[in-house]
């Protein structure tokens, strides 16, 4: 799984939605594809035993086009039915880190100084849903909306194997139940065939200039700024019963004009169930 994700990294930022599709493969329903993917996560009994989760580890921050910051810190994730809290803290005056939450009611995403947020927290706020509908973090979120799909009434279409560097994912288009409110956002999930692990979401939202969120970077003159935001999963380990990821890694780009490119490394050391 480890060089699965790692294949994948090297071209994730040129869209990958732009690979082929392979033929000659059996085409998955949606139905097949969500029960074998909750199959892979574990028993029916093993994932309704679990109602709280709490992960800490490590995680690391690169700006990837200049290589100019590297920024190490912690990070910690907690979860309960819709809820979700996800914080990255650094030990840094120019950047202390993250904090995203959806407390069932609303999204809240935390300033990184007085008056503005980051990128990644731009991106958050200004497309509540991804965090309302259970989306950040996959497998790892108990909000996750392919553990319930009728209850979370998640729009899902199957795209077949899309060929990715060689290798096959299936992909999953995911239709949002608000939609963007501010461009045209395309939501993919991607499974391993072997395992239908889930490994990885593009999120891609395109708008135009003068609909852009505060912070990010402005395109040359008028035109459609693009904004691809990534999370990669893999290392997946059982814990209590059910398969979780314990690497997570989360890319954003911003382009035309000056591009963006940063990158967050999360490593899960300690997972735990039911203690809140």
């Amino acid at each position: 799984m480890k060089n699965t994700v790692s294949c994948l990294s090297v071209i994730v930022m040129s869209l990958l939605l732009t690979g082929s599709t392979t033929s000659g493969e059996a085409k998955l329903s949606v139905d097949e594809l969500v029960a074998k993917h909750l199959e892979s996560i574990g028993t029916p009994e093993a994932r309704a035993a679990v109602k709280s989760r709490a992960a800490q580890g490590a995680v690391a921050f690169n700006e990837r086009i200049s290589g100019s910051v590297h920024l190490d810190g912690t990070a910690l994730l907690l979860s309960k039915g819709p809820m979700l809290k996800c914080a990255f803290q650094f030990n840094s005056p120019q950047y202390r880190g993250e904090q995203f939450v959806f407390d069932g009611k609303a999204v809240q995403v935390a300033l990184i100084d007085q008056q503005s947020r980051s990128a990644l927290g731009n991106f958050l706020v200004s497309e509540p849903e991804i965090l309302e509908e259970g989306l950040w973090g996959g497998t790892l979120s108990m909000g996750w909306p392919l553990l319930d799909v009728k209850a979370m009434k998640a729009k899902l279409k199957s795209e077949g194997l899309r060929k990715i560097e060689g290798q096959g994912l299936y992909e999953v288009t995911y239709i949002s139940q608000k939609g963007s409110r501010n461009g045209e956002l395309s939501i993919h999930f991607y499974f391993e065939p072997n395992t239908l692990h889930h490994v990885m979401t593009i999120y891609r939202l395109s708008a135009t200039t003068d609909t852009a969120s505060e912070g990010e970077a402005q395109a040359s003159g008028s035109g459609t700024r693009t904004t691809t935001v990534t999370e990669l999963f893999s290392d997946f380990h059982d814990v209590d019963g059910v398969t979780l990821p314990e690497q997570w890694e989360m890319r954003l780009r911003v382009e035309p004009g000056k591009a963006q490119e940063f990158q967050w490394k999360a490593a899960f050391s300690a997972v735990a169930h039911n203690r809140f």
